[in-house]
């Protein structure tokens, strides 16, 4: 079952209604998904030139909701394809990788609990890819149950949007990594659960 804490449920009206208006004007889902990356480059950017947290939340918000939004607009026109799908995921991850770095350099010279903040990125990334890769791997083992976890990509962005806004961005950072790290290794364990459980089903 999909995990009930899911924050994409509350936000799924607002992406309706941004998708609508621009399906019908014909736009392809690609174009919303290479502009998603386009804005996680600005939010990179802006925190390093201006040091904005409050400019890099409301960027890194609307990564996220146009990450909804392209897949919306996949649906109501009907244009779905594997290719699309492909392309979504892979620049999510790199969007996400854009975001996290530029946390990196805008405060590589900050430690956090005896780490750099360099560090807490890199074990950022580790837990963010890990969480996506444990999941992509289930799902090419036959595992239909994948929605599971309190840190999916949603979740970890708001996060980061919501600490970023009030000015703590480098607490932020570390609880979604802690949440990136734990919610990797819980779907690991749920999901080699689920084989076991299916090897012994007659």
């Amino acid at each position: 079952m999909p995990s009930r804490y899911r924050v994409r449920g509350p936000f799924r009206r607002i992406v309706q209604a941004i998708a609508l208006p621009l399906a019908r004007t014909g736009i392809r889902p690609d174009t919303i998904t290479y502009f998603s990356l386009f804005l996680a480059m600005i939010a990179a950017l802006t925190l390093n030139l201006f040091g904005s947290q409050i400019l890099f939340a409301i960027l890194i918000f609307l990564v996220g909701l146009f990450d909804g939004v392209d897949g919306a607009i996949a649906r109501l026109s009907s244009t779905s394809s594997k290719q699309g799908s492909l392309s979504d995921s892979i620049v999510d991850k790199v969007a996400e990788m854009l975001i996290l770095i530029s946390i990196g350099v805008a405060y590589q010279t900050i430690e956090i609990l005896g780490l750099s903040v360099s560090l807490w990125v890199v074990l950022c990334l580790f837990g963010w890819l890990m969480t996506s890769y444990t999941r992509a791997r289930a799902e090419g083992l036959g595992i239909t149950d994948l929605d599971i976890g309190l840190g999916g990509r949603s979740e970890r962005i708001l996060i980061l949007v919501i600490f970023s806004l009030f000015g703590f961005l480098l607490l932020g950072l570390i609880v979604v990594t802690i949440l990136g790290l734990g919610t990797a290794a819980y779907r690991a364990y749920h999901y080699k659960s689920q084989l076991v459980k299916e090897s012994l089903t007659p």
